[in-house]
């Protein structure tokens, strides 16, 4: 046993439709200890559960074949789906059905699933004891409203209510993929989706007008953008600029590609672990990246300047290579007459994050400047 069955006697499920909690822990509870366990750890419902459980660690607790637990989590969910049409059951689902369509159906009627998680259940729903898993396990197996979308070609993970045309849909990205490969570069917002709202056919947009009626605030516009982030070809950079999946501007592979995204995103020097860090939150690839790696990145690519303890900035930005002594000596060469000692110290600011004792201490090497009467300094 799990002890599913007093979780209902110690949490109260903050959302006003449905307690969704108090209606899960029931409807286990009509089945047999083992048939609870198995689909509890089998579809990993709650949050004391590292991940899903393989039907052969299931079989190997209780010595029995991995067919075995297959036939018991089978037998379980025939189960579930008989007992969801008793009015205990059927009732909160019916809820649950009507709440959940007209989330989507705000959203044009299909939602990718780590969003419909995100903005549909985090907010309405308590989440310290039941894993998001749990309400997955229930829209997929009790729910007869709502169509999983899964390893399709032309989206992600998504939910649709049965009435859209999901064909339709696909359609409109493939004509959206197909014109944003032709112009081979990225796209803002708004020109991505008045380039889907020109692709997209006059029967396609008169069918989403059943949508629109029925909420307020939201337009054909919102309908296209939920749709492109359902796409599995076409997504959303850390610029906020659309394009291919497979571009390097979009998705990129090579560590030197992910570093100068994140200097484009921030557009500012960075420390090398600040890189990392921003790498990694930015998930490109679901690979982690070590901060060592990054700095020998760094390091290694002429593309990016040593400003400070650390800290990089692309050279294109206009930082100078080389030692503050370089720097110091470029900026008098430049200027053609010695100059004070705050006016190099604000130059040499710019291109490095140093501490002005630093640029002092250079400054007085009398083997590379002097010091006028009046203060100045200049070339040797």
């Amino acid at each position: 046993m799990t002890g599913l069955s007093v979780v209902i006697i110690l949490m109260d499920n903050k959302d006003a439709t449905i307690d969704f909690k108090e209606f899960l822990v029931n409807l286990l509870s009509r089945l047999s200890d083992r048939e609870q366990e198995v689909i509890t750890k089998r579809y990993q419902l709650t949050n004391d559960l590292e991940k899903k459980s393989t039907l052969k660690k299931i079989g190997d607790s209780y010595s029995i074949t991995r067919e075995r637990v297959r036939q018991i989590e089978r037998d379980a969910i025939k189960k579930l789906v008989e007992l969801k049409k008793e009015e205990a059951f059927s009732q909160p689902l019916s809820a649950l059905a009507t709440d959940l369509n007209s989330f989507i159906s705000k959203k044009g009627g299909i939602v990718r699933e780590d969003q419909l998680l995100n903005d549909y259940v985090k907010p309405n729903h308590d989440l310290e004891f039941l894993h998001p898993n749990a309400y997955i396990f229930v829209f997929d197996n009790l729910l007869d409203n709502l169509e999983k979308v899964h390893n399709h070609d032309n989206f992600q993970n998504s939910w649709k209510i049965n009435d859209l045309n999901l064909q339709e849909v696909a359609e409109l990205l493939k004509s959206v993929h197909n014109k944003v490969e032709e112009t081979k570069k990225l796209q803002s917002k708004d020109e991505i989706v008045n380039l889907a709202k020109d692709l997209a056919s006059e029967d396609f947009t008169s069918s989403l007008a059943k949508y629109l009626e029925n909420h307020e605030n939201v337009n054909l516009e919102d309908f296209i953008e939920n749709y492109l982030h359902t796409s599995q070809t076409i997504e959303k950079n850390i610029l906020d600029k659309w394009g291919l999946v497979h571009w390097e501007t979009v998705k990129p592979k090579k560590l030197g590609d992910k570093i100068f995204l994140v200097f484009q995103k921030v557009n500012e020097p960075l420390h090398f672990r600040d890189i990392a860090d921003k790498i990694n939150q930015a998930n490109f690839d679901h690979k982690n990246i070590c901060a060592a790696t990054v700095h020998n990145e760094l390091i290694a690519n002429d593309k990016y300047v040593l400003i400070g303890r650390g800290i990089y900035a692309i050279k294109d930005w206009g930082y100078s290579i080389g030692t503050v002594a370089d720097i110091i000596e470029r900026i008098l060469t430049e200027s053609e007459k010695p100059l004070s000692k705050s006016d190099i110290y604000e130059e040499v600011l710019r291109q490095r994050k140093v501490n002005k004792s630093t640029i002092y201490l250079t400054l007085i090497n009398k083997d590379k400047f002097n010091k006028t009467a009046e203060g100045l300094f200049s070339l040797k």
